[in-house]
């Protein structure tokens, strides 16, 4: 993230956080922050060695942007590794949506019946808690 005489912001950095789909964000925050350290040490008539840059490296440790890159780093490989979190559920989220707002006279809990066994049919129970504990472990 920095060296002699040199740091890394925004997308060049890895600063992309794809289970929210931020980085803008991201970008302009390790931007600052990056401006704010070089300023410091321009104005303290310090050298921008990467002893001297490890204040960059600090910040970032201590703003949300690591915090959170750091809580999602697992979710790509989880999603990329499990077809079905990019595939089935968002097509049973559409049905269940459409199920739900649909107008046709069936009160709602027939319609949650009928959700619940859309997603046990296509995923099992087994496969429901087993997708769910992937997420949860993902994003711990």
């Amino acid at each position: 993230m920095h060296g002699d005489g040199w740091v890394i912001c925004g997308d060049s950095g890895g600063f992309v956080n794809s289970v929210h789909r931020e980085g803008s964000n991201l970008a302009m925050t390790t931007g600052k922050m990056a401006a704010e350290t070089i300023i410091r040490l321009r104005d303290e008539g310090k050298d921008y060695t990467a002893a001297n840059l490890k204040g960059y490296r600090s910040a970032l440790e201590q703003s949300f942007v690591m915090k959170d890159l750091k809580k999602y780093r697992d979710v790509p490989e989880i999603l990329h590794g499990n077809r079905q979190f990019l595939t089935t559920y968002p097509e049973l989220l559409t049905r269940a949506a459409h199920t739900m707002l649909k107008v046709d006279g069936v009160d709602k809990l027939t319609k949650e019946r009928e959700i619940k066994r859309d997603f046990v049919a296509r995923r099992s129970r087994f496969g429901l808690v087993g997708d769910a504990i992937k997420l949860m472990r993902a994003l711990r």
